[in-house]
């Protein structure tokens, strides 16, 4: 084999290696199965430090590191529609049909609202905390994804200042999430940002927002488009607001009483 052919296919290797999102599969012996989706900045070992180690070892929990996160960092995030894709093949590799719970954070709530549109995965609960609702908000993308420019190449000058900032946020996931932040890419923040600023809304039976559960802090800018939205999209969710809260500070603040709110969920849903 000569040396261009050798190169070759090592490039392609790394490229099937790279592409390849990262996947949580825990106590796959179980039979109901939890699917858990980070916000930004967070990985698959946040959400299993966060809900899946507080909610016990009774359900199988699939929980991917969405692109440019954790162990897929080095994949660029490029929309919500093609970490859908890779969540819903996965899935379907490992025969998984049936969801007792899907649960997604922010970014990873955009997500999975991609994913209602494989009509072929069953869910029994579905829970939102803090997803963007803003479906149409080029002002927003440009202001976001200018503040979230500037933050990262701070951070990248100062990463102490970076951790002291999310500690103070997010508790003892701030460190992680700081550096989460300062190895993304550009080119991945530019696209997270226009995502939670044109999110496709999935059409849904009544039945299907009946599963639906969305919950956001009072303190929250994303709750201006949900108190909007809501009401007239999937007007038979559930919709909560937990007061003196900020975005996504639900979780971090009490992991183990947010997870048995969603434990709650799952029994009022007869899973």
């Amino acid at each position: 084999m000569d040396g261009i052919s050798s190169l070759w296919i090592r490039i392609k290797r790394k490229e099937i290696w790279c592409w390849k999102m990262n996947f949580l599969d825990l106590n796959s012996n179980q039979k109901d199965t939890i699917l858990l989706i980070h916000p930004m900045l967070s990985s698959a070992q946040g959400m299993k430090s966060l809900i899946a180690d507080q909610m016990g070892q009774e359900f199988r929990y699939i929980i991917p590191d969405l692109s440019a996160h954790g162990q897929s960092a080095s994949l660029i995030y490029e929309s919500a529609l093609k970490e859908s894709q890779m969540i819903y093949d996965y899935l379907k590799d490992h025969h998984i049909k049936d969801l007792c719970l899907a649960f997604g954070a922010s970014l990873g709530g955009v997500v999975l609202l991609q994913l209602l549109n494989y009509k072929d995965t069953r869910f029994g609960k579905l829970v939102f905390e803090g997803v963007s609702l803003w479906t149409n908000a080029p002002l927003l993308d440009v202001f976001t994804r200018y503040l979230l420019l500037i933050k990262h190449i701070k951070a990248l000058r100062n990463r102490d200042l970076a951790v002291r900032k999310m500690v103070a946020l997010y508790g003892e996931q701030g460190e992680m999430m700081a550096d989460s932040f300062i190895a993304m890419d550009e080119e991945s923040i530019k696209h997270i940002s226009h995502d939670c600023a044109f999110v496709d809304l999935p059409n849904l039976t009544p039945e299907e927002q009946k599963s639906c559960v969305f919950f956001y802090g009072s303190k929250e800018f994303d709750l201006i488009a949900a108190k909007k939205v809501l009401p007239q999209k999937y007007p038979q969710a559930k919709f909560h607001i937990w007061q003196g809260y900020g975005h996504c500070r639900k979780i971090t603040e009490n992991p183990r009483a947010y997870s048995k709110i969603l434990r709650n969920e799952i029994l009022s849903s007869n899973c």
